[in-house]
């Protein structure tokens, strides 16, 4: 008998159809499928355990699953929905106080986490990176004079039909006659 050593699948194979032999030296074609066979498979599948549990009542089901449930089951589900609830309000408290603390807006989740890994009080904590951390406060915007736009406009007139009138008498006065 002789000793053959099995056949392995390389990656330069990939593209073309696998074969394979047993032990009779038989070669066999392992089959490939297109996406609309498999997704025709799928479909059938997904039929097959809809009918299955069309009868089910999925209402009733749960009910009858809510009712099987021991008080201690109970209880820890209501004890993890308090944890839940109050981890999300203290992470709302911690956003509000980086807000308050005038940190720019694109910094707010990295101060946020930062300092709520630091052992101590978050409020501490948080006055204490920001002086250490400047870069991440928002700069404070001075106040620019106007720009002008080389219209002179005045405010004689609370009318704003005068105001555009006096903007184009301005800017074009061969078209108003001096009366006007």
């Amino acid at each position: 008998m002789e000793n053959k050593e099995p056949v392995t699948q390389t990656e330069e194979k990939i593209e073309a159809p696998v074969t394979q032999t047993d032990e009779k030296n038989e070669k066999v074609e392992v089959k490939t499928f297109t996406q609309e066979e498999v997704n025709a498979m799928v479909k059938k599948a997904t039929d097959k355990v809809n009918k299955k549990y069309e009868s089910v009542d999925l209402e009733a089901y749960k009910k009858w699953q809510e009712s099987q449930k021991t008080e201690a089951q109970k209880q820890d589900e209501l004890n993890q929905e308090y944890v839940n609830t109050t981890n999300e309000n203290k992470q709302l408290k911690q956003e509000n106080l980086v807000l308050r603390a005038n940190v720019n807006k694109e910094y707010v989740d990295y101060v946020q986490f930062t300092v709520s890994k630091m052992e101590g009080e978050f409020d501490d904590n948080l006055q204490e990176f920001l002086e250490k951390n400047p870069k991440y406060l928002q700069k404070e915007e001075t106040m620019e004079e106007p720009k002008t736009t080389g219209i002179p406009v005045s405010k004689t007139s609370e009318n704003a039909e005068n105001g555009v009138r006096d903007i184009l008498r301005n800017k074009h006065p061969e078209l108003f006659k001096e009366g006007e």
